[in-house]
Parts: C-alpha cells; structure tokens; sequence
C-alpha cells in the first residue's frame, strides 16, 4: 500500500455541508490506513455557496493543523447530482448500456447529456429483472462542476478530483459493512440526510431527505421551546436521548419535550429504512436486513444511535475515523467525530481510483 502515493502526499478529502467545513488526511499504516489529520470547522459564510473566505479560511486552517501538501478531493454537492435506477437492455444484447443509461438520466433531468459527467455501476442480479441490466447512473452537469472548481483559483490548493459522497461513505465504512444481508448506511447533516443500501458491497438504493436535516432539527428545536440556536446546539450535544443525563443549568425547558422534538424525525427515518429494506427484500429474494451504519452530525447527538436501534430491531454502529483506522495520540476530539466520515472517505480517493473508469473531465471521477 506504500506504493499508492508514490512519495506524494496523501490526498486531502474536503466535505462542506451549510454550517462547517471538514477534512481530512489519512496515510497508509501496517495493516491498512491511519488518520494523520483532521478538522472541523464552522463556515465563514453558512448557509450560502461556498466561497473565497471560507476557501482562504481552509487554506490557513490546514496549513497550521499538520496537513501535507495541498491536493484536495472535494465531496461534490448533493443536491446538484442526478442520481436514478435505470432498467436498460441485457449486456449480452451489445447494447451501448453505458450510454444509453448516460442519455436517459439525461432525459430523466433535464440537462443535455454532453454537459455532464456520468458514473453508472451495474447493480447485482435481480429476481425481478432477469432480462435486463439494471444500473445505477450518477451525473454531475459540468457547469455545477467549474463553479466549485472556480471557488479555489488563487488559494494555493490543489483540486484533484470532486467524488460522488456516497462512493466516499461507502469507501470509509466498507470496514463495517454487514458480512450477511443488507446494510443500510445513513449519514445524517446539516443539510439532509442520505440513505444508501448496500448489497455485496454495492450500492442498489439511494434515497435524499432533506427534511430530515439536522438543521430543520434544530429549527424546531428552537421555535418549538423558544430557544437560541447556541443553546439548541449544547443540548443536542450534551443531553440528546442519552439515558441519565440532566439539562444544563439556566436552560429552562421540559425534557420530554426536548426528547419528543429530536425522536421525531428518528421515527420518520426509521420508516424510510425499513422501506428501503423492503425494496432490497423484494429485488433480491433472500436478502435480509444485517446492519446500519450511522454518521454525520446527527450521529454525535447521545442515545440516538441506540434509540434508532430499538425503533429498527437491527444493530445499528456509529461510523468514526476511530472505527475506521489508527488514529493518532491525542486526537480523540476528531477520532470521535462522525461527521468527519465522508471526509476521511474522500481521502481515501486513491484506493477507489484504481478501481474506477476515466472520465473526461479532468477531477469529476469516482
């Protein structure tokens, strides 16, 4: 594995979501990788595109906090992928699947299909279509992909690739996934949170909810009990569903109803992956649910993990760096941060890219 980067620096995964910005940087270890770095840092401009301050304010953050080098992989933005199941004619037809499948996404969205970069992986036999090739095509439109790229121009960092973010969850958490049946991965932001099912490793379901976001949480939470943001933020990180804990003092609200408002939108999650098991079920007979795999910000909040269980049934394992790989001594502020998953998957680019096919434009890969 000492070969991979051939006396370069390890690439840089950069996930940036409406309220922080997160990297980091992982290196090859005896045995496989270990965290070398990684942050977490609030936007200069949340909530907005991202831009040249919160770019310059990444460039000096990672300058002082031991980072190596300057190449970054980028989490390319959710909410401008085109992403469809698409049923397509056998591969033993000599059909061009690939670029049928590239067209109608295209069709699908909205967008002509030169103007975009496509990704599309064959999912695994299905009892429910034998006769056809059933793939999963990504895309991202080209002009979505040099206005990010634009953003970085004079910052002195180095763009080498925008990666699809589930390719990097799947990436990081594939030490973790069910050995038998079905996993579910949910990575729950500030922004959405993202369902993705995985059979024999692959992706075969995807599912956005950005009405499941830690944000619209944290809205409620506020208006709701008539709170501050700030003070929403330290009960969401202090207090949660965890059993035994105590409001802070000066925070005068009931913790029941504090409890109801964050169980809420779990409930509703919960019933989008039993619905996505039953899909999995019903398109691979045999296929039973085997784990999900938590991460992101909402992960952090105490008891949600265990609660999230409870409501499924299933065994349900919050995703850090440290499940992940070594980390290093006196990191355990960030070793223990679920948010930073997909970002440790983005660095992890390397190790995907020998697997993956060129793409024409330069840094849109998987």
């Amino acid at each position: 594995m000492t070969g991979l980067f051939a006396g370069r620096s390890p690439f840089i995964g950069v996930d940036v979501d409406g309220r922080y910005l997160r990297a980091a940087q992982v290196a090859p270890a005896p045995g496989g990788w270990a965290l070398q770095a990684a942050v977490r840092i609030p936007r200069v401009t949340p909530d907005e595109p991202l831009g040249p301050r919160d770019v310059a304010h990444l460039a000096s953050t990672l300058g002082r906090l031991g980072f190596q080098g300057q190449r970054l992989v980028l989490a390319a933005p959710e909410q401008k992928l085109a992403v469809d199941i698409l049923e397509l004619p056998p591969r033993t037809s000599d059909a061009p699947v690939d670029a049928i499948a590239q067209t109608e996404l295209a069709r699908t969205h909205g967008y002509d299909p030169a103007a975009a970069e496509t990704l599309c992986w064959d999912l695994p036999p299905s009892s429910r279509a034998r006769d056809m090739t059933q793939v999963m095509a990504v895309a991202l439109p080209h002009a979505d992909a040099d206005a990010l790229l634009t953003v970085f121009d004079g910052s002195g960092l180095n763009v080498v690739a925008i990666d699809i973010p589930m390719a990097a969850i799947i990436r990081a958490c594939r030490p973790l996934l069910a050995e038998e049946g079905l996993t579910v991965i949910l990575n729950a932001t500030w922004d959405w949170t993202l369902l993705v099912v995985l059979r024999q490793g692959m992706a075969v379901y995807r599912r956005l909810m950005p009405e499941h976001s830690v944000r619209a949480l944290t809205q409620a939470i506020a208006r709701n009990l008539d709170l501050q943001s700030e003070s929403v933020d330290c009960l969401l990180e202090n207090v949660g569903l965890a059993e035994g804990t105590a409001l802070p003092g000066g925070v005068a609200v009931s913790l029941n109803s504090l409890r109801g408002l964050i169980r809420r939108p779990i409930h509703a999650v919960a019933e989008a992956v039993q619905a996505a098991f039953a899909y999995a079920g019903q398109m691979y007979a045999g296929a039973t649910p085997g784990r999900v795999i938590l991460t992101g910000q909402a992960a952090a909040v105490p008891g949600v993990a265990p609660y999230l269980g409870t409501r499924l049934g299933l065994d349900v394992v919050t995703a850090t760096p440290r499940h992940l790989m070594a980390s290093p001594p006196g990191a355990d502020a960030v070793a223990d941060d679920p948010s930073l998953t997909v970002a440790v998957g983005l660095s992890l680019f390397a190790e995907g890219r020998q697997r993956a096919k060129p793409q024409p434009h330069s840094v849109v890969q998987a």
